[in-house]
């Protein structure tokens, strides 16, 4: 009886010992990546700078093995209808990913949300350039264009369970237009749809409709990366929750569920990413799990710490 106990326990340390092991030695970038900023006018190179040529803009990150194509939305003015434009190929390797970066440091859009994917669910061609990044997902509402990018990974069961089969029929996903995404549904458009339920129960205020969502998530069990950036073409939103669990925190120090910060009064900017663009931290504010912070044009961004167990 001894003996095969201490056998079953040296066979889970083994398998620990093994999962590390291909976690530390397969790369550290599985993981999508996310980045917003929101300005009143944007200073000059910035998006050149967080997007193209700093040590870890989206496009240097994107070396590192984000391979599943790039989505960039962006809203010239507030309250105008969000544009967004996809690669199927890495933006490290596209020409059209920098063309676009460089004619948005023209336009100086307010609100610009960015996307590299790592693909995991839904409709997928792991490192095949061949199928475009359906972030930021959008969504028509109210009057206003809904974008939403996501780093992580959540129950497609759970979510249609969440969601409720009447509201899929009235909103079902569009797979953003991507003929690849129309039959194949990716976990975070049903994120993205329980969130905007859940602002729609509560009246249109996106706090506490992200709060609810957040809480009947975590309650149901959810324990994956939940990191998000959510805009209405007024506003953005970014939330942080890690993977949740001891093996799963174990595995996600070797994963990139971070979420940083950065506020710049003189220069009239807000920003949120992933990873810091510069290669020291700096002043950026690193988010912790359940920080959901708000952003709105040149104020101090709001930081809320959700509790989802409080009722």
């Amino acid at each position: 009886m001894v003996d095969a106990l201490v056998s079953k326990r040296k066979l889970i340390v083994f398998g620990w010992v093994c999962l590390l092991c291909i976690v530390l030695f397969s790369g550290t970038a599985k993981a999508c990546r996310l980045y917003g900023v929101i300005s009143e006018s944007l200073p000059d190179g910035l998006l050149e700078k967080h997007l193209v040529t700093d040590p870890n803009s989206l496009k240097e990150l994107c070396r590192l093995g984000n391979k599943d194509g790039w989505g960039i939305g962006y809203i010239p003015i507030k309250g105008e209808k969000a544009s967004i434009v996809r690669g199927a190929i890495r933006a490290s390797a596209d020409p059209g990913y920098d063309k676009l970066v460089q004619s948005l440091e023209v336009s100086k859009p307010q609100i610009l949300i960015a996307h590299i994917r790592w693909c995991s669910s839904g409709c997928c061609a792991h490192g095949k350039d061949a199928i475009e990044d359906p972030h930021p997902f959008y969504r028509d509402q109210d009057g206003k264009r809904w974008i939403f990018v996501h780093n992580g990974g959540v129950s497609i069961e759970r979510m249609q369970k969440l969601i409720g089969e009447e509201y899929l029929r009235a909103n079902p996903p569009n797979g953003s237009a991507i003929a690849a995404c129309s039959d194949k549904v990716v976990d975070s458009e049903l994120y993205f749809l329980y969130l905007l339920k859940n602002i729609e129960e509560h009246n249109g205020d996106a706090v506490k409709g992200i709060m609810a969502a957040i809480s009947s998530m975590v309650k149901k069990g959810e324990k994956d990366s939940m990191n998000f950036i959510l805009s209405d073409g007024q506003n953005m939103w970014a939330f942080r929750r890690n993977t949740q669990g001891v093996l799963s925190r174990i595995i996600s120090l070797y994963m990139p569920f971070t979420l940083y910060y950065l506020h710049d009064p003189s220069k009239g900017y807000s920003v949120v990413a992933s990873r810091y663009p510069t290669k020291e931290q700096g002043n950026w504010i690193a988010m912790q799990d359940y920080d959901l912070v708000v952003f709105n044009g040149n104020q101090p961004p709001q930081k809320i710490t959700i509790n989802p167990f409080k009722e």
